[in-house]
């Protein structure tokens, strides 16, 4: 079994200051041992959402599954812990409500959706306190050294709109309008 740790972090101050149309933040992954990711990430900007890191939480299990996919001793079960109780439901289900679902969150779905059948495995979502989430200690440790999470630079992942500019191996990069 592969057991992988999942984590984000994004500044809800800095979303409002930005001009630019996406937002961005951080995803973190982690086998506690010796993968240990951070990667830039970058959300198209919802009318009236200010709740990114539910969607950015959803973007780092997504990214875990991927990663999963590249790793040479490939097992059939894989385990993501994440301490985001909001983005474990939505991964188990599939789903997020209606009453808070926009195109941001179905993309972060379908980038799940695509990683998880890429594994071919069977993939369980869990969650697990901030204080036992390696990921998170890692995002923690970006910020003790000043690195924010809004920070320039290119991205990993970015979720737009549905046309696809430069797909990754799972076709997830996505275009604006």
């Amino acid at each position: 079994m592969i057991k992988l740790y999942a984590d984000a972090s994004f500044s809800y101050t800095q979303t409002e200051k930005t001009t630019e149309n996406v937002v961005r933040g951080k995803i973190a992954i982690s086998n506690y041992y010796n993968l240990n990711v951070v990667e830039k990430v970058a959300v198209e900007k919802v009318p009236n959402l200010l709740q990114y890191i539910n969607i950015l939480e959803l973007i780092a299990i997504a990214r875990a599954v991927e990663l999963a996919c590249e790793m040479k001793e490939r097992d059939r079960l894989l385990e993501i812990h994440t301490d985001s109780q909001v983005a474990v439901s939505w991964a188990n289900t599939g789903k997020v409500k209606q009453k808070v679902r926009t195109e941001a969150h179905t993309n972060a779905l379908e980038y799940l959706r695509r990683a998880s059948i890429k594994f071919g495995g069977r993939v369980s979502f869990h969650y697990v306190p901030r204080n036992n989430n390696p990921a998170g200690h890692l995002l923690q440790a970006e910020l003790d050294k000043g690195r924010e999470p809004y920070e320039q630079g290119s991205v990993s992942v970015i979720l737009l709109s549905k046309r696809p500019v430069k797909p990754s191996p799972l076709g997830l990069v996505y275009k604006a309008r």
